[in-house]
């Protein structure tokens, strides 16, 4: 009988028990108070009336509503009616950032959003572009201090391209998953999903603007006009505020490919892109050629940039969710539609949030080493160990052709044992590839862990938030730019295998059982059933213990090293111990363990904590 055939065919129907998440920690009171005032210039044409505070932090909100007379049949028509705020830095730098019609309940008007990147006194002048011309009354505002803990926008490290950083230098190593659209509330769903990422220690969350969540346009909308998805624009709103009071870094997807598609979840039928709905596209590929529909998509560009770049949260734009299932795939067109949309949404964002996008395969170098793409992204769908599970040399285990791509950050963008379906069962209630590959992506060289897909079906279900705490304590304090992989090697090689990074006064490393796998899980299981040893529900996938695993590194220098044990889930300190170097060489007992154990190794008078 092939018990690992059958094991996987078993699994995929069983039902699995939800594990209780940790007490969230209570969000901290703000370190400043809103000041809100009203000023008393002259709205007979256009004004600023209102603004959120009269002192505000750097990189933080600054909200300013304004007021017109003018009326628009369609006021997110820039052509109709065309309103920006110009803000003069105390250096006297100019940043204008266009201003965006809301509607919510009863409650409409004019509305812009900034977030200063300069101490001192700014102004902030409406400017009234169309129908006609107008330059309305200045305000001013101060600017103090970052508050502590607030490093500004996100960037592509200066010091080493594979990495991320904050304007201040602080690095960033995004931790977290896809919470691409909501179950049942989008509110109170979102919530709950940031507050268990937040008790656990990760910091990152990928969501779409699909037609079935935030995007402004579908077959309820006229092109052009979001007045029908306003209630969705207001939920994505509350989102960022969630996420920014809980340290959260949202990737936003602008588009998905079924939207476009003619075979895989096509939804093109239903798009108002398509001529056959009224819309400019007798094809999806019309999308990317026909300047009716390019200028549509500007100008709905221009609305989530006036709405929503003002946010340090916002992680990166990303274009496309798996553009290969479209016909925009092809190198040329989807180049010359990247450059002019980039164009246009940079003309918009001022703080010049950094763009990626995605493919189902590893995607296109001709894409990727444009400059207008500043972050590479990955998506892999594996139920067996990944590439990037074992070392290799120079660490980042793609595929052969991404040596051709420049030096930038990947992410892995979307991960997960299957792409059919993941729900709590025998196996995956244990967490195996969710698991491993938070471990694994950082120890490669990437930029994030590798973002699991089904947080509705099993991440949720199956209490998996947990894993986040384990990966989160060990990397607190750790800057990743300064690592490279280096070579750890193993005795019994066939038991366990390692992957580790190297700093100049430190190594830390991650041991994994071999035997720990949705493979050896699935024939284990198989295994038990078919001999009455486990039940369904009863079935936990223990691999076997190793009890006399050594490994073998180069040392960081003459003398004594101390060697720092982790619990891989809990994040909890096991044991210490100093270890003396022999022929520039340390060779480390682990602890018995059945699963993974992770290790810090400093010189013994150096610090052995976070660095």
């Amino acid at each position: 009988m092939n018990y690992r055939a059958a094991a996987l065919a078993c699994a995929v129907w069983l039902a699995g028990c939800a594990t209780a998440l940790p007490p969230v920690p209570p969000t901290p009171a703000p370190a400043f108070t809103l000041e809100p005032f009203e000023t008393d210039a002259d709205c007979a044409t256009l004004c600023i009336r209102r603004v959120s505070s009269r002192r505000i932090p750097k990189w933080r909100k600054l909200e300013f509503d304004l007021v017109t007379p003018i009326r628009a049949d369609n006021p997110f028509d820039p052509n109709q009616i065309e309103i920006d705020v110009r803000f003069t830095s105390p250096q006297g730098d100019v940043v204008e950032v266009p201003a965006y019609f809301y509607s919510h309940e009863r409650q409409q008007g004019w509305r812009a959003r900034f977030s200063p990147t300069a101490e001192g006194e700014w102004r902030a002048q409406p400017l009234l572009r169309k129908p006609f011309a107008f330059a309305g009354e200045p305000v001013a505002f101060q600017v103090s201090p970052p508050l502590p803990g607030s490093h500004g926008f996100l960037r592509v490290d200066r010091r080493n391209p594979r990495y991320l950083a904050f304007d201040d230098g602080t690095p960033f190593f995004a931790i977290g998953l896809n919470l691409a659209w909501w179950k049942d509330d989008p509110i109170a769903d979102y919530r709950r999903w940031f507050d268990a990422l937040r008790a656990n220690g990760a910091n990152t969350a990928r969501i779409w603007m699909a037609p079935q969540s935030f995007s402004l346009e579908w077959r309820d909308t006229p092109l052009g006009d979001y007045t029908a998805r306003m209630d969705r624009a207001h939920s994505l709103d509350q989102v960022f505020e969630m996420a920014e009071a809980r340290g959260i870094y949202i990737q936003l997807t602008l588009l998905d490919y079924s939207q476009f598609s003619l075979n895989v979840y096509p939804l093109w039928r239903e798009n108002p892109y398509n001529a056959a709905n009224g819309g400019p596209c007798a094809r999806p590929r019309n999308f990317a050629t026909d300047p009716a529909a390019r200028a549509l998509f500007k100008r709905r560009l221009r609305y989530i940039a006036a709405r929503w770049a003002y946010s340090t949260h916002l992680l990166a734009w990303e274009w496309w969710n798996e553009v290969d299932f479209t016909e925009m795939v092809e190198t040329e067109l989807l180049r010359r539609w990247i450059e002019e949309m980039t164009a246009e949404l940079r003309a918009h964002d001022p703080y010049r949030h950094l763009v990626t996008t995605s493919y189902s395969v590893p995607g296109d170098p001709h894409i990727w080493n444009m400059s207008e793409i500043d972050v590479v992204q990955r998506h892999e769908y594996i139920g067996e160990d990944a590439r990037w599970f074992s070392p290799v040399g120079g660490g980042r285990a793609f595929f052969q052709h991404m040596k051709e791509v420049a030096h930038k950050p990947v992410v892995i963008g979307e991960f997960a044992a299957t792409f059919t379906l993941e729900q709590p069962n025998a196996l995956t209630r244990e967490g195996v590839q969710f698991h491993n590959g938070l471990w694994a992506a950082p120890f490669n060289g990437f930029a994030s862990t590798a973002m699991y897909w089904w947080w509705d079906t099993l991440v949720e279900p199956a209490g998996l938030w947990s894993h986040y705490r384990g990966l989160s304590a060990f990397l607190r304090g750790e800057d990743l730019a300064r690592y490279a992989p280096t070579a750890i090697v193993v005795t019994p090689e066939q038991d366990a295998i390692a992957l580790g990074l190297r700093a100049p006064d430190r190594v830390l490393v991650w041991l994994r059982n071999r035997a720990y796998n949705m493979d050896e899980g699935a024939y284990q299981y198989g295994v038990q059933i078919a001999t009455g040893q486990a039940k369904e529900h009863t079935f936990r996938f223990v691999p076997r213990r190793l009890d006399a695993v050594t490994l073998e590194l180069e040392a960081l220098g003459a003398g004594r090293h101390r060697v720092q044990w982790f619990d891989t889930v809990s994040g909890a300190l096991l044991s210490a111990s100093d270890v003396a170097v022999s022929d520039g060489k340390l060779i480390v007992r682990a602890p018995p363990f059945n699963r993974d154990l992770a290790a810090k190794v400093t010189p013994a008078g150096g610090a052995p904590g976070p660095h």
